[in-house]
């Protein structure tokens, strides 16, 4: 019996004794800790900073997929030329093409020109993406948002039982501390993890959430996550979280009175000694917020003539002004200029959902041109800081840096007679940055990996790209065992490992496959 199937003969089972159920949701849940003991550890050289960006709703793949767009057009219910003009059959001569309706879409690596493409084919062409097109669901095809995100936001098939992606990180790390700190490892800017007082639980800010309460940190239920370690909310401006009157005038001066009014009463006893440990905490993150904030309205590093993010009246690097690029803004620069954030978890907010049932011919090209603008400048930011000084003032590295887009699921290709399309199970991954940290290099970067294939019954609904037989494929559980093999499991398998619903677990991402050729 699947899990689906037991869960339901729960509720419709009212005689079932409540002892009963009670104690085999307990033993369930007792069975869903995970054994960070199992974890073959072995500290990387330089720790990683994760940056994982969540499209929830579950994009299209067609943006960054037209490979198969002649086919699909043809068995489509209502037409792709119809609805976004001829131009999306025909490929482009080069890169730099106005992009519209009317113009080429298919990009030389099949990217769809008028929804980011064009951002696409400059990344790869630098160095600093690659796109695996066939993360596909095989061990459990469900198409429900909740389930779908829970598993793509845990790296597990068990959605109730299971913590989330950064607190596994977590949980591991702090499993391993003690091989990690006589490791050696450093952060980017040099300073090794066992040279703060309590070496990893002295970390500022190790785990962020640009997106308020998510499932990505959801808690161990066999295994409490140490204070240190737990998420912290920031927003895109950065603002102090453990700051005092939400900024009324007159913080400054209350909080300092506040703050030596407990360190006069922790110097008379013993039992204040913690309350003077927190204030004394709390001022230091007080001081690295404020930094932070500098440096997010510090400007950009210089670019060159030409290039298209550059602010002509600087000559400087320039976000898009959106929502969304305000906050990869945000979350870069917390991860370039500290260090020790290793992960932190991004929404897409000024977006809207990617939910696209209807409409998807207004709203989904514009989107996810904005989506990949930001991220290309993104790219761009963390490249140009590398081996260049931060807020702190020390030079670091950042080519340990990773970006992370991906989604719920993907979704059909029929288009709709609400103009939009459904939930399926293909998506791809959109993955930036890192070389100094995959264990293949740079040449994890720069390439396209995955063929697909439309499949399903013409002028029909239930259409849908799948990887072709020789293609390579992957879970999304193998994107969350790619970033715990980042930071050190040799085996991470076992943290997307179940008994019950997964007891092998997923190995990560295959990053020295070759590139797919381009089209033309």
């Amino acid at each position: 019996m699947n899990r689906r199937s037991f869960l339901r003969s729960l509720a419709l089972a009212p005689v079932l004794p409540s002892a009963l159920s009670l104690s085999m949701l307990s033993n369930r849940a007792q069975a869903a800790g995970l054994n960070y003991q199992a974890v073959n550890f072995s500290a990387p050289a330089v720790m990683p900073q994760v940056i994982n960006i969540f499209l929830y709703g579950g994009a299209s793949e067609l943006a960054g997929n037209l490979t198969n767009i002649g086919d699909i057009n043809l068995h489509s219910e209502n037409s792709y030329t119809g609805a976004f003009g001829g131009g999306i059959l025909n490929q482009r001569d080069g890169n730099t093409d106005p992009f519209n309706g009317g113009q080429p879409q298919i990009t030389p690596h099949g990217f769809w020109a008028g929804a980011g493409g064009t951002y696409m084919e400059d990344m790869l062409a630098s160095g600093d993406l690659s796109v695996y097109r066939t993360i596909h669901r095989r061990k459990n095809g469900t198409r429900s948002h909740r389930e779908a995100i829970f598993i793509n936001q845990k790296g597990a098939l068990d959605v109730e039982n299971s913590p989330g992606l950064g607190t596994r990180l977590a949980l591991m790390l702090h499993t391993h501390r003690n091989a990690l700190a006589g490791s050696g490892c450093v952060l980017a800017d040099g300073r090794s993890i066992g040279s703060f007082d309590d070496g990893l639980l002295g970390l500022p800010l190790p785990f962020v959430s640009f997106e308020g309460q998510t499932t990505a940190y959801a808690q161990d239920p066999a295994m409490a996550t140490p204070m240190p370690l737990r998420d912290l909310s920031l927003n895109a401006n950065l603002d102090n979280p453990y700051s005092r009157l939400g900024g009324i005038t007159g913080n400054d001066v209350v909080n300092s009175r506040i703050d030596q009014l407990v360190a006069d009463l922790s110097g008379q006893a013993d039992r204040f000694n913690k309350a003077r440990t927190g204030f004394t905490a709390r001022e230091a993150m007080a001081a690295l917020v404020g930094d932070l904030q500098d440096a997010r309205s510090a400007e950009l590093p210089l670019v060159a003539d030409g290039d298209p993010d550059r602010d002509n009246a600087t000559g400087r690097l320039i976000y898009p002004n959106n929502g969304f690029a305000n906050q990869i803004r945000a979350a870069v620069t917390l991860a370039i200029h500290n260090p020790s954030t290793l992960y932190a978890s991004v929404g897409t907010p000024g977006l809207g959902g990617w939910d696209d049932h209807n409409n998807a011919v207004d709203r989904y090209r514009g989107r996810f041109a904005q989506l990949m603008q930001a991220l290309r400048v993104a790219a761009k930011h963390i490249r140009l800081m590398h081996n260049r000084n931060i807020a702190s003032g020390a030079q670091r590295r950042t080519d340990n840096i990773i970006i992370n887009v991906w989604g719920d699921f993907g979704r059909l290709v029929n288009l709709n007679n609400s103009r939009g399309w459904d939930h399926a199970n293909n998506q791809n991954l959109y993955t930036i940055g890192g070389a100094g940290v995959r264990p293949s290099g740079a040449s994890a970067l720069g390439k396209v990996v995955g063929t697909t294939e439309r499949v399903g019954r013409t002028k029909t609904n239930n259409q849908y790209t799948q990887p072709t037989n020789d293609s390579y494929e992957a879970e999304a559980m193998s994107i969350a065992a790619s970033m715990y093999g980042y930071f050190g499991a040799q085996n991470p398998q076992v943290m997307t490992a179940d008994p019950v619903f997964n007891p092998d677990g997923d190995v990560p991402l295959d990053e020295q496959l070759a590139g797919k050729s381009p089209l033309f």
